[in-house]
């Protein structure tokens, strides 16, 4: 089992016992080097869904930089874990100039700037990519419809 497979199966496992997530996709503009990725079948039905739908294109659109289980590499931060999205760029931040007050602060930097190279994500795949992460961070999403540009305002991040 490979390790991006192995953390998606541990967070399939802590999905159930602590919270439920669902969100995952940016804006999918084409930039320099790709075009937008074709789009997914059906939109998921809730939030909780959509961290489900998120885990493999985790895998597809931000392991490769951020590491099979989020944890950052010396290309990229970690997206999961107690050093994970901080309100404040890190210092070492190459493009990051702004604070992370909320899941759309993230989701508006993410969809401009990630991934750097190649095709980018469709703005459902990137809600959903965005509530795998938030999920895999502890926030609890269950329960919420799914989420959408409008409603991440409402995930407080950093007061």
């Amino acid at each position: 089992m490979t390790k991006t497979e192995e953390f998606l199966m541990a967070m399939a496992r802590k999905a159930s016992l602590l919270l439920t997530l669902g969100a995952g996709t940016v804006f999918g503009c084409a930039h320099e080097g790709g075009g937008a990725a074709p789009a997914t079948a059906s939109a998921p039905a809730d939030a909780v869904a959509q961290a489900e739908a998120g885990g493999p294109l985790y895998g597809q659109f931000c392991a490769k930089c951020h590491g099979d289980g989020g944890q950052g590499t010396d290309q990229a931060p970690p997206v999961v874990g107690p050093n994970a999205l901080p309100l404040d760029p890190p210092a070492t931040a190459k493009g990051r100039k702004t604070q992370f007050h909320t899941a759309k602060d993230v989701f508006d930097f993410v969809g401009a700037n990630m991934p750097p190279k190649g095709p980018k994500p469709t703005l459902d795949q990137y809600l959903n990519i965005l509530a795998f992460d938030l999920k895999a961070n502890g926030v609890d999403l269950s329960g919420k419809p799914a989420l959408t540009p409008d409603s991440l305002s409402a995930i407080v991040l950093h007061p």
